[in-house]
């Protein structure tokens, strides 16, 4: 099918300046009136206020007020956040959890870095209080342990299918966390690594009161992709959508499907909306809005397309489906 497009603009103001801010949006939800975004190689969220037919910005957090020992900000490591959700009154504020490696074009020598980065700043899973009308956050907030027993990536980690990808960064298959939506009372995290066996991998989770989850909680869906990966997840009416995409840095393909949960040691394969046009333009962060009459989904993108930004001002798109 061919979507009908339009345009949405996102003026960012003083905080769009950073050079790798606005090509880095990652992840977007809606609270009503308002935006939550972020981009991945920062350690801030962003809220954006309706403004004409586009949202401008209304404040700007830092992730480490709330969120008190997240790794990497005495050194200014990103957070890579790639996926936030609102709920509940509650914003969900995801990180990739993965391990790097130096690209070999950035490397002086041009060849293969052996080393692996393990990145902890990259290691949030958390939640924070909405105001009422959704414009802000009233931290600190809760999240699962950043390390060692607790941790996501060790609770994640003990699963049979995903321990042999633990040590891997994450063009190369290893884990990496890109989508998160919470349906019907439960927090589902997608995964565009590890791909297994051609098998892209949701993990739905049941968090305690007091913010732990436990190994019999995690339950593993095992979703055909076309060997894709995870590139993020929103909820809709009747089911969660995903963005597929590649494992690896490549230009596409990228794809909208429509998948309904259900607990099954089966593959599950879900339905498809759209393809993404391939190019430079990554499809990263996606949320259900509603503009006029119509229902739709905004899109923000990982991008190289110098189309999308000028000056402060981002192009996202709203697509009807």
């Amino acid at each position: 099918m061919t979507p009908r497009v339009q345009k949405v603009r996102l003026d960012y103001a003083a905080a769009g300046r950073k050079a790798k801010f606005l090509p880095n949006l990652s992840a977007v939800a809606a609270a009503d009136e308002f935006l939550w975004t972020a981009s991945d190689e920062m350690r801030t969220i962003e809220c954006l206020a309706r403004y004409r037919d586009g949202y401008r910005l209304h404040t700007q957090v830092s992730l480490d007020e709330l969120f008190p020992g997240l790794p990497g900000g005495e050194a200014g490591h990103e957070a890579d956040i790639e996926a936030l959700d609102v709920s509940d009154g509650r914003l969900w504020v995801c990180g990739s959890h993965s391990l790097t490696r130096r690209s070999h074009q950035k490397k002086a020598s041009g060849g293969v870095d052996p080393v692996i980065h393990k990145r902890p700043s990259r290691r949030l899973l958390g939640a924070l209080t909405l105001s009422r009308d959704g414009s802000g956050v009233t931290g600190p907030g809760h999240a699962l342990p950043f390390r060692d027993a607790g941790s996501l990536r060790a609770v994640l980690g003990a699963r049979p299918h995903i321990a042999p990808f633990m040590e891997l960064p994450s063009k190369e298959n290893g884990l990496d966390i890109e989508g998160l939506t919470v349906f019907r009372k439960k927090l589902y995290v997608g995964l565009r690594g590890p791909v297994v066996d051609n098998v892209a991998i949701i993990a739905e989770l049941r968090l305690t009161a007091k913010f732990t989850v436990a190994q019999t909680s995690v339950f593993l869906h095992f979703i055909d992709l076309d060997g894709l990966g995870v590139r993020d997840l929103a909820r809709s009416k009747d089911g969660i959508l995903i963005v597929a995409g590649p494992v690896s840095g490549a230009n596409g393909p990228f794809a909208l499907l429509r998948w309904r949960p259900r607990r099954t040691a089966n593959i599950q394969t879900p339905d498809h909306v759209m393809h993404f046009q391939s190019g430079t333009d990554h499809p990263e962060g996606v949320c259900a809005l509603r503009r006029g009459n119509a229902d739709g989904l905004l899109v923000v993108y990982d991008t190289k397309n110098p189309k999308r930004t000028s000056g402060t001002r981002y192009r996202a798109d709203w697509i009807k489906v």
